[in-house]
């Protein structure tokens, strides 16, 4: 499923500002200066709020206490970023902004909801701020009693305090060139903006197109909010100094590409990658012989189709590429996190019976089904919970609802239609030229066991006698040396890979080009 994750409850701004730089005591509430390397801001927040997850400050007065104040950023436009929030604040659509202000930093749209919860009324703020292809919140929730006074004290100041982390640059040279780029996209009006990185010397080089998994995300493959890694930098980097030139590129509508990302489906992103070899093609430095594509999580659907299809590509690289259909991927996803999350076996079976039937009927195009399964599916689920379970859980229908909310927007992109009815297994079958595909012991998102021998078998359909599927054990999704392989792990780890990979990764391409012409 899509990462781009989003928190719960979010917050304020209004019109009136507050000056505040450094450390500061507004009433009773000292605010303290931060740096986020993670979403790439400075700002102030109160001492002693603790951070409880990335970007996320709770005062945590009480086991009750509602009262936060978030700090998060994310490779997108103002307008998807507002409607992945819309779910998540109990909306069934975007709400009005109340105004605009600016600040030194940024030029905020803002907007104000009032949510019901178990403890009473909360009022959350929040302001929006796009700059450089990245959006900015800030946001602040508390009762209804304490808005008052709190919306002067904390929130105006971290609003107003709230700015782009100003990273040092290196001081040393890369040993290789790094050119900004632009061409046309799979599509009409679109135009995809990357960084070509070019080996030292006259060429022509081989070249790794990368593609990049499901959800909005840059060229780097910047996975704010849920790391600081940056998978797609640090490949670039590493087979651009062995001799590998490598083209990465904003998704369309991301960063500095145009076109509209929410809209897009499967067949349109496999069109960009399309795109960037045909772009390549241009290029006298590159060596039209040598063109490789890497495909991560989703983007690994991309790579099996132009690998089957596309004859200007040598070789493929898969990163937890799916090798199974849709349904199946998906299921088998749910269960995994399901089981990750401690869920007992009991309840573990009711999800995948639940996914199964509402994938079943999301591809059926029966939504009345879907949205009755999905109230069905999480009432047993929340049936089957202990009365202590059940009061964290809120009341049932307020339950079932907070998840038909979350879910039924998602079943019903045609996103996530194309991404059941796809079947990478049936185009891996296809793939001739060779194939590199690498997996993590402790994905859970896109498992290894079963990807792995499906695509095994496919490969071995197609008599492609030239492939090798490699398994870290220890390896998470983003191919990160893991504890549990869980999705709340991403942030907490090393921001890099397991010390294999890149080594693993290398001496294969090596293998299969000539670098340098």
């Amino acid at each position: 499923m899509r990462k781009f994750t989003l928190v719960r409850a979010l917050a304020a701004a209004v019109l009136m500002l507050v000056s505040v730089t450094g450390i500061s005591a507004q009433g009773d509430v000292t605010l303290t200066a931060i740096e986020d390397s993670l979403f790439g801001i400075s700002a102030i927040v109160p001492e002693g709020w603790q951070e409880v997850s990335p970007g996320i400050y709770v005062r945590g007065e009480s086991a009750g206490d509602m009262t936060l104040i978030g700090l998060q950023s994310a490779p997108v436009d103002a307008a998807l970023f507002l409607g992945s929030m819309v779910p998540q604040l109990g909306l069934t659509e975007a709400p009005e902004s109340i105004g605009q202000v600016s600040t030194a930093a940024f030029d905020w749209t803002l907007y104000q909801v009032d949510m019901s919860s178990p403890q009473g009324l909360n009022r959350i703020d929040f302001g929006l701020a796009t700059l450089n292809g990245v959006t900015y919140v800030t946001f602040f929730q508390t009762s209804e009693e304490e808005y008052d006074a709190l919306h002067e004290s904390v929130f105006l100041p971290i609003l107003n305090s709230v700015a782009p982390l100003v990273e040092e640059l290196a001081t040393d040279p890369l040993p290789y060139i790094a050119e900004d780029v632009t061409f046309p996209g799979g599509a009409e009006g679109v135009t995809l903006a990357g960084t070509l990185t070019l080996p030292e010397g006259d060429g022509p080089f081989p070249v790794v197109v990368l593609m990049t998994g499901s959800g909005p995300q840059d060229r780097n493959e910047s996975l704010r909010p849920i790391a600081a890694i940056q998978p797609f930098a640090l490949i670039a980097d590493a087979l651009t100094r062995a001799g590998v030139a490598v083209l990465r590129y904003d998704d369309r509508g991301v960063g500095e590409s145009t076109g509209d990302y929410a809209s897009a489906v499967i067949d349109d992103f496999t069109a960009d990658g399309a795109a960037a070899i045909d772009y390549l093609l241009t290029r006298d430095e590159i060596n039209p012989e040598q063109i490789g594509i890497l495909g991560h999580s989703e983007g690994g659907i991309y790579a099996a189709t132009l690998g089957a299809d596309n004859p200007n590509v040598a070789f493929v690289i898969g990163m937890a590429a799916p090798a199974m259909n849709g349904v199946d991927l998906m299921v088998e996803q749910n269960v995994a996190l399901s089981e990750n999350q401690g869920m007992s076996p009991e309840d573990v079976e009711l999800i995948r019976e639940l996914a199964s039937n509402v994938y079943a009927a999301i591809i059926a195009g029966d939504m009345d089904a879907v949205e009755q399964l999905t109230r069905e599916g999480f009432g047993a689920l929340y049936d089957s919970q202990t009365a202590e379970t059940q009061a964290q859980m809120r009341d049932r229908d307020a339950f079932i609802q907070s998840q038909l909310d979350a879910q039924m927007p998602v079943y019903q992109s045609p996103w996530y239609l194309a991404l059941l009815e796809s079947n990478a297994g049936a185009d891996w079958a296809r793939v001739t030229i060779p194939v590199l595909s690498l997996y993590g012991g402790k994905d859970i998102q896109v498992i290894a066991g079963t990807n792995a021998a499906a695509l095994e078998t496919a490969l071995n359909a197609a008599g492609n006698t030239d492939y090798e599927i490699v398994t870290f054990p220890n390896a998470n999704h983003l191919f990160q040396e893991a504890v549990t392989g869980g999705l709340e792990e991403y942030g907490m780890l090393e921001q890099t890979f397991t010390p294999d990979f890149l080594p693993t990764l290398i001496e294969w391409v090596l293998a299969h080009v000539t670098p340098g012409g």
